[in-house]
């Protein structure tokens, strides 16, 4: 069976959807050795290991942006059996069976996402065409995800499948050790103003589901000897907000929070070891996967329990509804005071994380691969 991945995403592994195709590919690459795969990129900026029945093929297009891409790049592969979009999108023409990852449908689900959504949906249109009658398999990230996809896009229940994504534990194999120590996690040249202090982590878009302000005001219920002795930080694309901003400057919590902005990998592991807490208030989650990669690097997590995330950190987080601001700075301040609690929490998160491998994620998805092709 010749199956094609289009991996677009893989431009930039750093974020979410990067993060699933490059888990996703490795583990094919070591689980199968009967298929043919051939994995197209936008750009060669990662290297996989080698494998004879794997080709990596970099495809490069003169409009170089997503949609115009992902119409022309299967178009190179000729004939294939099965072509796999690991996000949401279809295409004009196919050539075998096609698959998707629909990871949410948060657009459908939220007001303030609406319109871009619409944009994009319009445009789909004119191009593909029903996508619906395109679109042979759904693969999705979380129970909560099947059920809101069902729900939403009316789709038969035997077209849709759940296969969980995984944590990446080679990159984070040493968490087990226990936490790191706590220095600064400004680079070099900006730590003056902040030390080593500890701190409480949040990884977080720009999308305002992700609902940090929620944990901008719990941390500024804190008791001043928390606050004074711990700093807040955040990593990912929520420092372009400038609304978060000025929220934090109003909270009085200014000098105590950092906004890293995105870090790769190495550093990203880094500062989940070394986070005396992780807290992620998230409104709605495909799956949540920084409340895995933090419970495999050893650190406690405080969530929300809107959404996939129950399933993601089943007993081995503090859940709270993500609006409980008081929920979530008692919870802060508990975890921040107690020892045990800490590391009970630890235990559990790494155990909940060893759940979730990739390996498990290739092999259930080849299976939808192969059921898909040999259905009539």
């Amino acid at each position: 069976m010749k199956i094609v991945i289009a991996a677009w995403h893989l431009k930039d592994f750093n974020v979410g959807l990067g993060r699933y195709c490059r888990g996703l590919i490795e583990a094919m690459a070591r689980v199968d050795s009967e298929h043919q795969y051939e994995i197209l990129m936008p750009v060669e900026t990662y290297r996989f290991p080698n494998r004879p029945n794997f080709r990596y093929r970099p495809v490069r297009v003169p409009l170089f942006k997503r949609r115009v891409w992902e119409q022309v790049a299967p178009l190179l592969s000729g004939p294939y059996d099965l072509l796999h979009f690991p996000y949401d999108s279809c295409v004009a023409v196919k050539r075998g069976k096609f698959v998707v990852t629909i990871h949410d449908v948060k657009p459908l689900l939220f007001g303030e996402l609406a319109s871009r959504r619409n944009v994009k949906s319009l445009l789909e249109r004119l191009v593909v065409g029903d996508k619906w009658a395109k679109i042979d398999h759904v693969l999705t990230d979380s129970e909560c995800s099947r059920k809101d996809i069902l729900d939403r896009l009316n789709l038969p229940q035997d077209r849709v499948t759940v296969v969980y994504p995984g944590v990446e534990v080679d990159r984070v194999r040493t968490a087990s050790a226990g936490p790191a120590p706590h220095p600064s996690p400004l680079p070099a040249g900006e730590r003056a103003s902040h030390g080593g202090r500890p701190y409480v982590l949040c990884v977080a878009g720009a999308d305002p589901t992700k609902n940090v302000e929620t944990l901008v005001e719990a941390f500024a219920r804190l008791p001043l000897a928390h606050r004074d002795a711990h700093d807040l930080v955040f990593v990912g694309d929520c420092r372009r907000r400038e609304d978060l901003r000025q929220l934090v400057a109003r909270a009085g919590i200014e000098k105590h929070t950092i906004f890293t902005g995105v870090v790769d990998d190495e550093r990203l592991v880094e500062l989940y070891r070394q986070a005396t807490l992780f807290v992620f208030p998230s409104r709605y989650e495909g799956f949540g996967l920084p409340v895995l990669e933090a419970m495999a690097c050893g650190c406690p997590v405080v969530c929300s329990s809107a959404s996939s995330l129950p399933e993601v950190a089943g007993d081995a987080a503090i859940l709270l509804d993500p609006l409980d601001v008081k929920g979530f700075a008692r919870a802060i301040e508990q975890v921040l005071e107690d020892a045990e609690l800490r590391n009970d929490l630890r235990q559990r998160g790494l155990r909940q994380a060893a759940r979730f491998t990739w390996d498990r994620t290739a092999r259930e998805t080849i299976a939808v691969y192969e059921k898909v092709v040999s259905a009539k």
